[in-house]
C-alpha cells in the first residue's frame, strides 16, 4: 500500500504543475519572441496613428475637385491630420511655398528649386468654333499659332476664311498655361495682346461665341461642354483624336503633368499625402477626379 500511495503522489505532483503553468499562462501577458533568423520588416515610421498636424494646398488650376477627393480620404486613413486646401485663381503656390507660407502647391511644371513631384496627367484640348472649318492641327501650327507666328487661319487650313485668329489665352500663373507653353516648346510665351480667360468655362464661353477664336482647356471639362451641346470643335492634334482613351493610352500628344511642389524636407504627413496620392489607392482616385493616372502606376 504504501508503494502504492509514493506512485500515486509522484503521478499528482506533475499534474498539479501543468495545471498552475496553464493558470499562470492565462493571466500573465505573453512577451514577443524575436527569432534571429526572421526576415520581417520592421514597423513603418510613417505609422498612421502618429501621423499628425495640419497641410496647407495651395492652387489655382482647374485640380481644385481632385486635391478635395484625395484630401477627404486621407483624413479618413489618417484622423489626426487636417489638409485644408486655399484655392484662388489670383494664388501663386510656387512663391506661397518658396515663403513657408503653405506646405503643398499645386503646379503644372516641374519647378528645380523644390521638391517635385509628378501625382497625374492631364490631356489639354484645343477649341475652337463649332463653325470653324479647322478640325485638326499639328503640334507645330498650335505652338506657331499660340506664339503669334501664325496669325491667319487661311495660314493654317487654305479653306478657311483669311480672318484674324483671335487667341484666348489663360492667366499668367494659371497650372495649364504653364503646361501648355512648355509642352509646345513656346520659350517667349503666348503674346499678351491675347484675351485672357480666368477660367475653363470662361474660355469655353468666349469660343463658343467667337468664330476666329481659339483656346486651350483640360480635356474634361472640354468633352462635357461638347457632350452638353455647345458649340466647340476639339481639335484633332496630329490626326489623333482628343479623348478620355488616347490620353489614357498617351497618344495623345498635348499633356500636362499635375505636380505637387514643396519645400527641400517635407513634414511627415506631407510625405504621408504625397506617397497616398501615388498608391495604387490614390491613382484611383486620380481617374474619379476625372484626371489621368500616371503611366507606371495604372
Amino acid at each position: 500500500m504504501l508503494a502504492i500511495g509514493r506512485l500515486n503522489n509522484n503521478l499528482i505532483k506533475p499534474a498539479f504543475m501543468v495545471w498552475i503553468g496553464f493558470f499562470w499562462g492565462l493571466i500573465l501577458p505573453l512577451s514577443p519572441v524575436h527569432s534571429k533568423e526572421s526576415n520581417a520588416p520592421e514597423p513603418s515610421i510613417m505609422r498612421p496613428s502618429t501621423i499628425s498636424g495640419t497641410i496647407l494646398v495651395v492652387g489655382n488650376g482647374p485640380e481644385r475637385y481632385l486635391l478635395e477627393i484625395l484630401a477627404a480620404e486621407f483624413e479618413s486613413r489618417h484622423p489626426s491630420v487636417s489638409v485644408d486646401i486655399f484655392w484662388h485663381p489670383n494664388a501663386k503656390p510656387i512663391r506661397t511655398i518658396e515663403l513657408n507660407e503653405a506646405d503643398i502647391g499645386i503646379t503644372g511644371e516641374e519647378v528645380p528649386s523644390l521638391r517635385s513631384t509628378a501625382i497625374a496627367r492631364d490631356g489639354v484640348a484645343v477649341l475652337t468654333n463649332f463653325s470653324n472649318p479647322v478640325k485638326e492641327m499639328t503640334t507645330q501650327q498650335i505652338a506657331d499659332v499660340f506664339s503669334g507666328k501664325i496669325r491667319y487661319w487661311s495660314q493654317v487650313y487654305e479653306e478657311a476664311p483669311q480672318t484674324k485668329i483671335v487667341l484666348i489665352n489663360r492667366t499668367t500663373n494659371e497650372n495649364i498655361r504653364q503646361g501648355f507653353e512648355k509642352a509646345l516648346s513656346i520659350v517667349d510665351g503666348i503674346p499678351r495682346s491675347a484675351y485672357r480667360a480666368g477660367t475653363e468655362d470662361e474660355a469655353i464661353k468666349a469660343v463658343s461665341g467667337n468664330l476666329e477664336a481659339i483656346t486651350f482647356v483640360s480635356m474634361t471639362p472640354a468633352l462635357r461642354a461638347k457632350e452638353d451641346g455647345i458649340a466647340i470643335n476639339l481639335l484633332f492634334i496630329n490626326r489623333v483624336e482628343p479623348e478620355v482613351q488616347t490620353v489614357m493610352d498617351n497618344r495623345y500628344p498635348l499633356q500636362r503633368p499635375v505636380m505637387i511642389v514643396t519645400n527641400a524636407r517635407p513634414s511627415p504627413q506631407v510625405l504621408a499625402f504625397e506617397q497616398f496620392a501615388l498608391s495604387r489607392e490614390g491613382q484611383t482616385l486620380i481617374k474619379k477626379g476625372k484626371y489621368y493616372p500616371l503611366l507606371n502606376r495604372q
